[in-house]
């Protein structure tokens, strides 16, 4: 990559940062951070979960790092429920309360905005989408390996 490609991606990340930074004055989504958005995503994807099955879907954090969040998304913050499984004592339940609910759809209307203002001020042609879909698509490929993620995203 040259020089110039990493100075210009650099530079929109910083403009997509303050825009990010923007909305968030207006209309925070409590304070997140990158791995409580992640969690509350995935709950709110996937709906009820086991603390297992949320560890699993993130290769990078260690169980019990997994565990401490969501430990202080329901503790401190209010935005998940942990139950015991009736089935198996030994797994918790973890779901999405409706303050969370309410925090990841703030999250998501805020993304798709700054990616819709993003969109429009770029104004791709047709064509250029196809390349951009193409150049990112391998960009996942290439993450999603080197993170030891599967191809869906889990």
């Amino acid at each position: 990559m040259g020089p110039d490609l990493a100075k210009v991606i650099q530079e929109l990340s910083s403009r997509m940062r303050h825009l990010k930074a923007a909305q968030e004055d207006k209309a925070s989504a409590g304070n997140l951070t990158e791995r409580d958005l992640m969690i509350l995503g995935l709950l709110n994807e996937s709906g009820k979960m086991a603390v297992s099955q949320i560890s699993a879907a993130d290769p990078t954090a260690s169980d019990s790092t997994i565990s401490t969040t969501i430990t202080k998304l329901w503790r401190d913050k209010k935005m998940v429920t942990k139950t015991i499984s009736p089935e198996n004592q030994r797994t918790t339940i973890v779901e999405l309360t409706d303050k969370g609910k309410k925090a990841i759809e703030v999250y998501n209307r805020q993304r798709d905005e700054r990616f819709k203002t993003l969109f429009d001020a770029i104004n791709v042609t047709e064509s250029e989408k196809e390349v951009m879909t193409k150049v990112l698509s391998r960009a996942i490929t290439f993450f999603d390996k080197h993170l030891g993620v599967s191809n869906d995203g889990k």
